[in-house]
């Protein structure tokens, strides 16, 4: 199923999230981040509306391209592992569409804890 759709109806059906957050957490997201010859990599970071700085993730590439440019770094994570890396940091996703969400350090902390592992 495609993420941006999903992620769409959730607004509509709150029921769909728990499924929304999990097939979140099985994809790959896009984000703006560099990774030196040390595998060490270096997130942007942006300013939220709030003036928190913030993590920003995109489910489809075509926004960074359309948004950033073709030009624009980016790696490829699995979700669950970008928040594992991040813990602790705010999140946003999607933050240049009309339809986008912020994660908290808290609210990534328990979408964490809630999955069960394989």
């Amino acid at each position: 199923m495609n993420l941006q759709k999903l992620f769409a109806q959730t607004q509509e059906n709150y029921e769909l999230i728990p499924f929304f957050i999990e097939q979140l957490l099985a994809s790959d997201v896009y984000c703006l981040a560099t990774q030196d010859p040390d595998q060490k990599i270096q997130f942007r970071v942006l300013e939220t509306e709030e003036g928190e700085q913030a993590i920003p993730f995109f489910l489809a590439l075509e926004t960074i391209q359309h948004d950033f440019g073709d030009e624009t770094e980016y790696l490829t994570l699995n979700t669950r592992k970008l928040f594992e890396m991040t813990l602790g940091t705010t999140l946003v996703m999607n933050p240049t569409s009309t339809l986008s969400k912020e994660f908290q350090s808290e609210e990534v902390k328990a979408i964490l804890n809630s999955q069960i592992i394989d």
